[in-house]
Parts: structure tokens; C-alpha cells; sequence
């Protein structure tokens, strides 16, 4: 004969065994997700750092076809101030030195150019070596986390395998009909299958119960389920 009042008392311990299993097992689900969330910040982190260095590389190449255009208009300057000793007319000569003049501005805006490019490619190289020692900062912090993580991983699966095995033991004292109903019940009810009565209400879906049904619970004659959300129900002592 099943005493049912024993069983459901042992019911209830394995109630706070499996809401114990099931708290770990969904930490151990979590921290491959925030190990993943903090690599993918620290990727985003290093992508701003290319994003400086290729603009940089962007600046130097502009800052190159400048310099090979302040290049190309000296050698103009030369080869139309060799042509000026050539020139017969004062006509002539007055527009190449015009020419000359023009070419000399041109380059003097060119040069200005050029020395902002200096300047632009100074700037962003100060803030590159910042970054980088930004990133290796949150590199090592990283490293450091993953390692806790794994400690923390093999805490709790130390602590749930001694979980799993006292649940194991506790199981085997429960009669086999009443421990399927109630890990049917667990699975479906998001891990929770046995709850106390507060009052008159149900603490798995917090409706409030018939009074037949707290005076059945107090006959433990039988299990006794909540209308509304269908968990096993008991009275605390």
C-alpha cells in the first residue's frame, strides 16, 4: 500500500532537486551564448581598428598621387623656364611666365594638401595606437573571462552530476506510476510540477481552488491536481 502523504513528501524534495538540475543545466546552456556575445563585441571592436588602419592606407595613397602631381607640374615649371630663353617675342614670353605662375599656385594649393594629408594621417595613426592598446587590453579581459567561464563550467557539472545522482536515489522511492505522472508534468510545465497551496490559491498559475479540492488535498487519499494549470498540489506543514 502507497502511503501517499511519504510520497508526496518525497515528491516535493525531488521537486527542489529538479528546479536545482534545471537552474544549472540553463546556466550551463548560457555561457557559450555570453562567451559568444563577448567575442563578437571584441570582433567589433577590432573591425573599427581595420577601419582606421584602411583609411589611413587611403590617406597615404592620396597623399601619393599628390605628391606625383606636385612632381609632374615641377617638371613643368623647368621645362617652361628653359623654353623662356627661346622665346622671341615679349607676347610670348609675357603668357609662359603666366603659364609659369599659374602652374608654381597650383602647386602651392597642392602642397597645402599635401601637409593637411600629413597632418590628417598623424592624427588617425595617434588614434590607431590607442585602439591597439584598447584592444589588447580587452584581449586579455577576454581571455581571462573565457578562462572563469570555464571554471564555471566544470563547477557546475561537478555540482549537477551529484545533483542527478541524489535525484537518482530519491526516484527510486517513489512509486513508478506517481514519479511517471509527475515527470510528465515536469516537462510540460516548464520544470515545475508539484507546488503548495497558499491560501486558497495554486502556486503554479496562482488561480484560486475550489474548496472540494483543499479539503481532497487534506484527505491524501490521492494526487490532487489544479484545475487550471494541471500541477500536482500539496499543503505545506
Amino acid at each position: 500500500m502507497v502511503n501517499l502523504e511519504e510520497q508526496v513528501k518525497l515528491l516535493v524534495e525531488l521537486q527542489g532537486l529538479d528546479t536545482q538540475i534545471l537552474k544549472i543545466e540553463r546556466d550551463l546552456e548560457s555561457i557559450p551564448e555570453d562567451i559568444k556575445r563577448m567575442e563578437e563585441a571584441f570582433k567589433e571592436k577590432a573591425g573599427s581598428l581595420k577601419k582606421l588602419e584602411d583609411g589611413v592606407k587611403t590617406l597615404q595613397l592620396k597623399r601619393k598621387e599628390k605628391e606625383i602631381d606636385l612632381e609632374s607640374k615641377e617638371g613643368s615649371i623647368k621645362k617652361f623656364q628653359s623654353q623662356l630663353y627661346q622665346i622671341k617675342t615679349n607676347k610670348e614670353y609675357t603668357a609662359l611666365e603666366q603659364e609659369i605662375a599659374r602652374v608654381k599656385a597650383d602647386n602651392s594649393l597642392i602642397e597645402e594638401e599635401i601637409l593637411k594629408i600629413f597632418d590628417q594621417i598623424d592624427a588617425e595613426n595617434q588614434k590607431i595606437a590607442k585602439e591597439k592598446e584598447f584592444l589588447k587590453i580587452e584581449e586579455a579581459r577576454l581571455t581571462e573571462e573565457k578562462k572563469k567561464f570555464d571554471e564555471e563550467v566544470k563547477r557546475l557539472k561537478v555540482e549537477v552530476d551529484g545533483l542527478r545522482a541524489q535525484r537518482a536515489t530519491l526516484a527510486e522511492r517513489i512509486d513508478k506510476s506517481i514519479l511517471a505522472k509527475y515527470d510528465r508534468i515536469l516537462k510540460s510545465k516548464d520544470g515545475l510540477a508539484v507546488v503548495p497551496v497558499a491560501g486558497d490559491s495554486c502556486q503554479g498559475c496562482f488561480r484560486i481552488l475550489p474548496p472540494q479540492v483543499i479539503h481532497e488535498i487534506k484527505m491524501k487519499k490521492d494526487l490532487v491536481f489544479c484545475g487550471s494549470c494541471a500541477r500536482i498540489l500539496y499543503l505545506e506543514e
